[in-house]
């Protein structure tokens, strides 16, 4: 009888023991594994941010300002062109392309492309998707317009666009997520600023 007793503990024991190792395996991966897909829909929404300056820079070039909309900036993106200038002819080493222009070794070429066939030709997603985020909730973007004043006294137009990292990181372990947030000043991927003329940095530069 203490035999089988004792064989059943010790069966008791080793599934204890294999509970266990389990649970800390699976303690140790799950924040290995979030940090993976974290950095992975990370990269994937800087992608895109980075899209959404492009288009705004090359929005403000031919308007003056940016747009808070992203239809206005998707129909932009359609249908207007944008300007290129090339050099035709050879600039010798000794010289800069300035007085190569002005010797006459060169000329200057100013022609016309779409904006999506050239700045937009690298992107893998329907253009009227732009404004959406590609990872979580895939919810929009939140973006908007503002005017800011530099130390010497100049209005200069400036963007910001952003999204939270909760809706980018949604479908991942919740705790996981609230743990990132609570170590960042940021809980959000941002493009631009609206207090300040950055030269539309993004918060992850």
């Amino acid at each position: 009888m203490n035999k089988t007793v004792g064989i059943i503990i010790k069966i008791a024991l080793l599934g204890a023991v294999v509970a266990l190792a389990y649970f800390i395996v699976i303690g140790i991966n799950k924040p290995i594994k979030f940090e993976e897909q974290r950095v992975k829909r990370f990269n994937i929404t800087i992608d895109k941010l980075k899209d959404i300056r492009t288009a705004q820079v090359a929005y403000k070039e031919v308007n003056g300002f940016y747009t808070p909309d992203f239809d206005t900036l998707v129909d932009f993106i359609k249908k207007e062109n944008i300007r290129v200038v090339r050099a035709i002819g050879f600039v010798p080493d000794t010289l800069t392309e300035a007085e190569a222009l002005k010797l006459g070794l060169i000329s200057r070429d100013t022609f016309y492309v779409p904006i999506i066939d050239s700045l937009f030709k690298h992107i893998n997603y329907p253009i009227e998707s732009i404004g959406v985020i590609p990872t979580g909730t895939k919810g929009k973007f939140i973006m908007d317009t503002a005017a800011v004043m530099t130390g010497s006294g100049v209005e200069v137009k400036v963007f910001q666009c952003y999204a939270l990292n909760k809706d980018i990181l949604d479908g991942l372990d919740k705790q996981l997520i609230i743990n990132y947030n609570a170590l960042k000043n940021d809980t959000c991927l941002r493009v631009g600023s609206l207090l300040e003329a950055n030269n539309n940095a993004g918060n992850w530069e």
